[in-house]
């Protein structure tokens, strides 16, 4: 048995529409598919922001509605929480390769777990740890992340004709480490507490 998240109210379903940044074709097809029981409303309100060249943001005296409102409108939709931040986004090119030696694990490793990749599950605590304090971030947060679906990799969504799917299945952490031809000194590293 599945259960269906709690439909929104039409009243933030507009709000949401209103506060985006650009009224286009684009926002406003999304909207459609995602509320098409609204789409009278959703269309008036899309005619009446083009003719008056601004959003219903204005005429909130509270910023923390406003930004409640914001927040709303970009989680509807997906299935992926906004609040499990990507702890590798800094850590590109040179810092990246750094962080991989840091770790004491091959490259193809650290990639696994920025795609997540890996079962959350499967990765050794202490490993998850050790993780979570080079990106500067609670072993919960890098679990959070991790159990997320995968992701494609930015220069494959770049380079694609066509919008790329995620389709890769996650794998179990020993399993990643056998493929990635660690060794059993570099398993014995990565199995221990230490730093």
């Amino acid at each position: 048995m599945t259960t269906q998240e709690p439909e929104m109210p039409l009243e933030d379903v507009l709000l949401a529409f209103s506060v985006e940044p650009v009224h286009d074709r684009d926002t406003l097809d999304r909207y459609l598919a995602l509320y098409p029981q609204y789409a009278e409303d959703i269309v008036l309100l899309s005619h009446d922001l083009r003719v008056e060249g601004r959003g219903i943001a204005e005429a909130f005296e509270d910023e923390d509605d406003f930004q409640n409102a914001l927040k709303q409108l970009r989680g509807a939709g997906t299935a992926e929480p906004r609040n499990a931040a990507n702890p590798f986004e800094a850590f590109r090119g040179a810092s990246f390769a750094a962080l991989a030696d840091r770790l004491r694990v091959p490259r193809s490793v650290l990639i696994a777990l920025r795609d997540r990749l890996v079962i959350a599950s499967t990765v050794p605590p202490a490993f998850a740890a050790r993780v979570a304090r080079a990106v500067r971030m609670s072993v919960a947060e890098l679990v959070a992340y991790l159990e997320l679906p995968p992701v494609v990799a930015g220069a494959v969504n770049y380079k694609a004709d066509a919008k790329p799917a995620a389709d890769a299945a996650k794998v179990a952490f020993d399993s990643l480490l056998d493929s990635s031809q660690v060794t059993p000194e570099q398993k014995a590293d990565i199995y221990e507490a230490s730093d």
